[in-house]
């Protein structure tokens, strides 16, 4: 049976959320309750290499095996429902905001496939292309508007499918991650996203959790801990345990660890920075990002809000989806504290609710 039939019976399919990486895959599944959200389940499993290089699908039968053993591994419970929001890299996607004049929706239509074949390295036939009308005023409408190269796309949802799993919706992962950082209560001002991966970062500024900019940069986590690794001599197990352990250290000019970190994070500062110079001279001169949020494993590292905080003179804190949702821990997610690391699924599984409602 298929989720037309579903819709037209008027059963609302239950749905998790699948956030796909270069080196891990992590699942989170949301039940509703009259205070908000609570866990159903949730897990993450590490690839290996080779089954998804830079950000495409290598070895899709191989993906869709380590998808189901991590639907069965999930915790407190396997996750049995067969559909799923499942992400695309922001890596490969393209996120832009254009101004058309207002007019019908077919007109508009046409004007958005033409600013956008303007603004993107890849013609209009090659990528799946979505968009939404944001904000207007007398003569305009801001657009957001999405597009991913089919090739990406196809190669998710093949494994996916043969997963056994049937898709909802797809998702570029960095709107996943603010729709479970932001409400649109708190994001009335602009506040910039910084979602520290495995295998990248991704920095977006949001607004009404609409993202007007977003970019990738290769520093990630394991830059951190290949950085230890090296200034230290150390094996790659030992230094992940030392990060986890003492984080960024004092981070004073004759500590150790300062040496080590100091040019890793200065990079990300001045990455930020220039994110910030971007929206304001391209995007609204007349808002100021003063709020940073981090997101993903690497926002872990103690201490690295406080100084980003210091290094760059904005308020800077580690996402918590928890807050938002009313998620309460649960002690068989063996994760680093809270559930930072799941911001994006978390968003995903949100968004599968749009299905529900």
């Amino acid at each position: 049976m298929n989720l037309l039939t579903y819709n037209l019976l008027g059963i609302k399919p239950k749905s998790f959320g699948l956030e796909i990486e270069d080196s891990y895959i992590k699942v989170f599944q949301l039940k509703k309750n009259k205070s908000g959200f609570s866990m159903a389940a949730c897990n993450l499993r590490p690839l290996k290499k080779g089954i998804i290089r830079d950000g495409q699908v290598v070895q899709a039968e191989e993906l869709a095996k380590e998808i189901r053993e991590l639907l069965k591994l999930s915790r407190p419970k396997p996750i049995k429902t067969k559909f799923v929001v499942f992400s695309v890299p922001e890596t490969k996607s393209f996120i832009r905001t254009i101004q058309i004049p207002k007019m019908s929706r077919e007109e508009a239509a046409e004007a958005v496939k033409w600013e956008t074949e303007a603004n993107i390295p890849v013609s209009l036939d090659k990528v799946y292309l979505d968009w939404q009308i944001i904000d207007s005023n007398e003569k305009n409408n801001n657009v957001l508007v999405v597009a991913v190269p089919k090739e990406v796309v196809d190669g998710y949802y093949q494994a996916v499918s043969l997963s056994g799993l049937i898709t909802l919706a797809v998702e570029v992962d960095i709107i996943a991650t603010i729709r479970s950082l932001t409400s649109k209560e708190s994001n009335k001002e602009p506040i910039l996203i910084a979602d520290i991966g495995a295998d990248k970062t991704s920095l977006a500024i949001c607004k009404n959790q609409i993202p007007y900019f977003s970019s990738s940069i290769p520093l990630c986590g394991k830059t951190f801990t290949d950085a230890l690794q090296k200034g230290l001599g150390i094996g790659y197990e030992k230094a992940e345990e030392l990060k986890g352990k003492y984080g960024l250290g004092k981070m004073k000019k004759d500590d150790m660890l300062y040496n080590i970190y100091n040019p890793l994070i200065e990079n990300l500062a001045v990455e930020i920075d220039r994110s910030i110079s971007f929206y304001s001279e391209s995007i609204n001169a007349q808002e100021k990002v003063e709020r940073i949020v981090l997101s993903g494993g690497g926002s872990l590292l103690r201490e690295l809000a406080d100084y980003l905080s210091l290094r760059l003179g904005k308020t800077v804190i580690v996402g918590n989806p928890e807050m938002g949702l009313g998620i309460k821990q649960n002690t068989a997610i063996n994760i680093a504290g809270d559930l930072s690391p799941f911001s994006t699924p978390i968003g995903l599984a949100m968004r599968g609710f749009d299905y529900e409602d």
